[in-house]
C-alpha cells in the first residue's frame, strides 16, 4: 500500500489543532502530528495556506449533479457521489421519497450497488434513507401523498431485502404505529437484525407526548428538524418542541436557509449544542450543478419569479418547490451541497470547528460510524479536504487517494 504525507496544513480534527502533517498508508490515516517533523517519502503534499477538514458527511440528500437518486440507475448514483465530492462531501445517504413499492425498490438496489462498489472518484455511500413512505398525510410536504402508508412490516422488510442491508435510516410517523410496535422492534433487533439501521421521526403531526414517548422508544434521529412536523406554537405543542427538548435525539438541520431561517437554525443548536445538531442539504439534482446549466433548459416565468423545470418542478427562491402558484405550492428539496450550508452557518457567526463538528463528527456518532469516520485522527478513514481561506475546496482526498 501506499503511503500520502501533506504537510504544513492547517488541520481541523474538526477541533483546530494548528499547523502540522498528516500520513496516510493505503486508505488509513496512521499519524496526525503539529511536531513539524516530515515523514522522508516522496509521496508529499505541501498544504501551505490551506485548511485540511475531515470530509463532510451529508446525512440526507436527493440528488446531485443533474440526478435524482429515485430513478433505479447505478450511473445516477454514481454521478450524484460524484458530484458531492466534488464538493467536499466523502460520505452520502441517499434519500427514497414515497412512490410505489416497485420504484422505491428500483432505487434501493441501485444505491446498494454503489454501496457495495464504491466509485472511486465519488463520496462513500453509507446507504439509503427511506424519508416518507411512513409518513403522516398531514405532513406529506413534498411526499407523494398516493403511496404514504402506516409503518408496516411487509413493505420494510420488502425493502429490506431489495437494499440488501444497506437500508441505513428509516423514518417514520410515530403517530401512525399503533403502540410503537414498530419502532420497539427495529431497536429491539437493530444490531442483530438490521445491521445498525437508525429510527427517524419524520412528516410527522405527532403531539409533544407522542413524540417524547416515540424517542423513548427508541428513535434516534430528526428528520430534516422543523420541516414536515408539528409544533411550533406557544400552547400547543408537538414534534419540533420533543426534539428541542429531548437529550437523545440527533436533529437534522437543512442549511440552505430557505428551509429554516438562520434565527430558528440559530435558536436549534444553541438550545440542543453542537453534539446534537446534525447539518444536512435535503438536497436535489441541482446541487453541485451551476446556474447557468440548469437555467439553459428551464423556463422563467416572471409572473412566478420562478424557473419551471419540468411539469412539476420550479427552482424559487434557490430552492426546488411544487406546484408553484398555486395553493399547495410547498417547498421539495435545496440546491445546495454540505460545503455551501457550512458557509452559511459559520455566516450565523458559528466557528468552523462548530460548523465542522456538525457536519462531520455528529452526523458520524448517530449513524453508527464514528469509529472510522467523521474526524481527522490515527486509525480513521483518509476522507480530507483541503480548502482555501476563502472555503471553498481545493483538494480531496478520497479513501487515501488525491482526486482533485
Amino acid at each position: 500500500m501506499e503511503t500520502l504525507t501533506i504537510t504544513n496544513g492547517d488541520i481541523y480534527t474538526p477541533k483546530h489543532i494548528g499547523r502540522g502533517t498528516i500520513v496516510i498508508h493505503g486508505d488509513t490515516i496512521t499519524e496526525v502530528t503539529t511536531s513539524g517533523a516530515v515523514p522522508d517519502k516522496a509521496n508529499v503534499i505541501d498544504a501551505t495556506g490551506c485548511m485540511l477538514i475531515p470530509g463532510l458527511i451529508d446525512g440526507l440528500v436527493h440528488g446531485g449533479g443533474g440526478c435524482d437518486t429515485m430513478t433505479g440507475r447505478v450511473a445516477d448514483i454514481q454521478r450524484v457521489a460524484r458530484a458531492h465530492a466534488a464538493a467536499g462531501v466523502t460520505t452520502l445517504v441517499l434519500g427514497i421519497s414515497s412512490a410505489s413499492m416497485e420504484v422505491i425498490n428500483g432505487a434501493l438496489q441501485a444505491i446498494a450497488n454503489v454501496v457495495d462498489a464504491p466509485v472511486d472518484d465519488g463520496a462513500r455511500v453509507l446507504g439509503a434513507y427511506v424519508e416518507g413512505k411512513f409518513g403522516s398525510l398531514a405532513r406529506n410536504g413534498a411526499q407523494d401523498a398516493r403511496f404514504i402508508t402506516p409503518p408496516n412490516f411487509e413493505e420494510f422488510h420488502s425493502m429490506w431485502a431489495a437494499s440488501d442491508g444497506t437500508l441505513k435510516v428509516i423514518s417514520v410517523a410515530p403517530e401512525m404505529d399503533e403502540d410503537f410496535r414498530f419502532i420497539k422492534h427495529l431497536t429491539t433487533f437493530r444490531t442483530d437484525a438490521y445491521n445498525g439501521i437508525v429510527i427517524a421521526m419524520g412528516h410527522t403531526d405527532a403531539t409533544y407526548q407522542e413524540a417524547m414517548a416515540a424517542i423513548d422508544a427508541g428513535i434516534t434521529r430528526a428528520t430534516h428538524t422543523f420541516n414536515g412536523m408539528s409544533g411550533m406554537h406557544h400552547r400547543d405543542l408537538g414534534a419540533v418542541e420533543a426534539v428541542l427538548a429531548h437529550q437523545d435525539i440527533h436533529a437534522e438541520l437543512i442549511v440552505d436557509e430557505r428551509h429554516v431561517s438562520p434565527f430558528w437554525g440559530d435558536a436549534l443548536i444553541r438550545r440542543k449544542g453542537t453534539e446534537s445538531v446534525g447539518l444536512i442539504t435535503d438536497c436535489t439534482e441541482l446541487a453541485g450543478v451551476p446556474p447557468q446549466e440548469w437555467q439553459a433548459r428551464a423556463t422563467y416565468m416572471p409572473e412566478l419569479e420562478a424557473y419551471r423545470l419540468d411539469a412539476e418542478k420550479f427552482v424559487k427562491a434557490g430552492a426546488m418547490y411544487l406546484d408553484v402558484g398555486k395553493p399547495t405550492e410547498r417547498l421539495a428539496g435545496a440546491n445546495v451541497t454540505l460545503m455551501e450550508g457550512l458557509r452559511n452557518v459559520i455566516d450565523w457567526g458559528y466557528s468552523l470547528e462548530d460548523a465542522l463538528t456538525m457536519a462531520t463528527l455528529t452526523p458520524a456518532r448517530n449513524l453508527g460510524i464514528a469509529n472510522r469516520m467523521g474526524s481527522i485522527a490515527r486509525g480513521k478513514a483518509a476522507d480530507i479536504v483541503m480548502l482555501d481561506p476563502n472555503l471553498s475546496v481545493q483538494s480531496v482526498i478520497l479513501r487515501g487517494k488525491l482526486k482533485k
